[in-house]
């Protein structure tokens, strides 16, 4: 039996919402990795939100992004720890040494 792993990516919308003459529709980008040839095989999923598409009241389509800050975050906790691990060092190093 051979195992086969994909990466598949999609568009999942929610709506559309019609709210004080507009239409709105929420879209997130889905990323799975599945192993297998069957849908039981999903082995990691993850949802972002990717933009918002409103229809106003003349039919003009306008489309708001969602920035994803996700990765800014992690990277940003990421150096603080190593710059706090560094300080920490630097000062145990100084305790020592006088």
């Amino acid at each position: 039996m051979q195992t086969v792993a994909a990466l598949q990516r999609g568009e999942t919308t929610i709506g559309p919402l019609a709210m004080g003459g507009r239409t709105i529709t929420l879209v997130a980008r889905t990323t799975a990795l599945h192993l297998g040839s069957d849908e039981r095989g999903a082995l990691h999923i993850r949802s972002r939100p990717a933009h918002v598409e409103v229809l106003d009241e003349d039919g003009r389509r306008h489309v708001v992004r969602i920035r994803d800050v996700e990765h800014v975050l992690i990277a940003a906790i990421a150096l603080a720890g190593l710059a706090g691990a560094c300080v920490l060092r630097i000062a145990r190093r100084r305790m020592a040494e006088g």
